[in-house]
């Protein structure tokens, strides 16, 4: 689906999921509280509401979290709900938590199809998690369990059967280079950046001549994107705009690219948080396969991610408002020159 210039307003939101509860849960005297939208939904758009029923003379709560297409231009050209479902769906029969999610195709309710989700409370640690206060209270003993608990799952992640989710995007690493060339000019209204450009030029150069087989990807593995319970272990894994079926090492150069970025940037890491040499070693361990080609598979991570943080700097400033980041001119892509080796 192309992401709609017509916004679905709160009143729509909340009518129509109180039909959905009513209609095809069986709930009665539903009524829709507390919409919020938490984040700008550039990739997509977050609603969270409380839904309210009586059943059995007694009155309940439902804390939910509705997904759908952004409400203008996005992250990315197109936007489908199902891939993202099927893959939580095939991931969680492996054990990796995630949020119950239905998928509600029919426009019927809401004017667009959405994802149904129970909002799942506990610890979500910042972007920068150097300087997240909870991450920071926790013992350095404590920090190394929330990073290989990220670790665990995400190859817990790998481990599904990508035929359980048939509409997730299959790319091979030639396949991969194609959509990123391609995202480069749509996302910049048919004028890339130049550094962008020549690095994954770069990478088809480079590409390795063995690639694993295809995985299922996570795409967006951030500690920020899984919500943490007191015991320190994912409660739930979130955020799969981005999954494909692809080279594991994807998943994980996202990750590690991350954290090389930030430290690169700021100086910092967590402490008790592993450094590359030993996060590659520990995801060895727990994926049981070894890791190929890391470096470059980093790179090409670093141009996606600058891909994507050019594109919201575009549509923050066809917004009129400011950028993320200089678009052409930013210590990210003085990064990535220094990674063409």
């Amino acid at each position: 689906m192309t992401p709609s210039d017509g916004a679905v307003s709160d009143a729509d939101v909340a009518a129509g999921l109180a039909r959905w509860l009513t209609v095809t849960r069986g709930l009665a005297d539903v009524s829709i509280t507390g919409l919020e939208r938490p984040v700008a939904g550039y990739s997509s758009e977050t609603i969270f509401a409380d839904a309210h029923w009586t059943a059995d003379g007694a009155a309940h709560l439902g804390r939910l979290v509705v997904r759908m297409a952004p409400r203008g231009p996005g992250t990315f050209a197109d936007y489908d709900l199902r891939p993202q479902w099927q893959a939580q769906m095939a991931a969680s029969r492996v054990g990796v938590p995630v949020a119950d999610p239905v998928l509600e195709p029919d426009t019927h309710w809401m004017g667009a199809p959405f994802i149904l989700m129970s909002r799942i409370e506990g610890h979500v640690i910042g972007p920068l998690a150097h300087l997240d206060p909870w991450l920071s209270s926790l013992s350095t003993a404590e920090r190394a369990r929330v990073h290989d608990g990220l670790l665990t799952t995400l190859a817990a992640v790998h481990r599904a059967d990508p035929d359980g989710a048939p509409d997730v995007p299959r790319r091979h690493n030639g396949d991969e280079l194609d959509y990123w060339e391609e995202y480069l000019s749509w996302s910049t209204h048919g004028h890339p950046v130049a550094a962008l450009v020549a690095a994954l030029h770069w990478c088809r150069r480079h590409r390795p001549a063995d690639e694993p087989a295809g995985a299922l990807l996570w795409g967006d593995v951030r500690f920020e994107n899984t919500v943490l319970d007191d015991g320190l272990r994912p409660r739930v894994v979130l955020d799969w705009d981005m999954t494909t079926v692809g080279a594991p090492e994807h998943d994980l150069a996202w990750f590690t690219n991350l954290d090389f970025t930030q430290h690169a940037l700021f100086g910092e890491r967590a402490d008790g948080f592993p450094d590359r040499r030993a996060t590659v070693a520990r995801f060895e361990e727990l994926s049981g396969r070894v890791v190929l080609d890391l470096g470059w598979y980093e790179t090409l991570a670093m141009i996606r991610s600058a891909a994507i943080m050019t594109r919201i700097s575009i549509l923050r400033q066809d917004a009129g408002k400011s950028p993320m980041l200089p678009i052409e001119d930013n210590p990210v892509l003085d990064l990535l020159g220094g990674m063409l080796t």
